[in-house]
């Protein structure tokens, strides 16, 4: 419930602050765990099928996990959205409840939440950017 509301207004304050909200988001999350626990949280995440029927939510462009190479118990969670109807969609959704179900069972904390939207739009062909 607690991360329901977290996004809820993370998403509210994001539309306030941008004034568009058909601009396509990318959204980078930082968690932190201890003995191995981001790994197995990923694991299952992919195993369930969870990661899965979030990427099938409408809109979702982009679910992906990196591990990064200076933090053995890190976690970058990566995912892009066509717009914040898409990412409303995902944050009102069951799966988002499963999602949040795993990350208590595996502890992830340590949580940096980074938005960004382009600069250029993305229906333009590389070389006109």
């Amino acid at each position: 419930m607690r991360q329901t509301v977290i996004a809820f207004i993370f998403s509210v304050l994001f539309m306030l602050v941008s004034g568009n909200c058909n601009a396509q988001l990318t959204i980078n999350i930082r968690y932190s765990a201890e003995n191995g626990n981001a790994r197995k949280y990923v694991e299952e995440m992919e195993s369930s099928g969870i990661a899965a029927k979030i990427r099938a939510i409408e809109g979702c462009l982009r679910y992906d996990y990196f591990f990064p190479a200076d933090d053995p118990e890190g976690l970058l969670l990566i995912d892009e959205w066509e717009n914040q109807a898409a990412l409303d969609r995902y944050h009102s959704s069951p799966v988002m409840q499963e999602a949040a179900a795993l990350r208590e069972k595996y502890k992830l904390g340590g949580r940096q939440v980074r938005m960004f939207t382009p600069v250029v739009p993305q229906n333009n062909p590389p070389e006109q950017r």
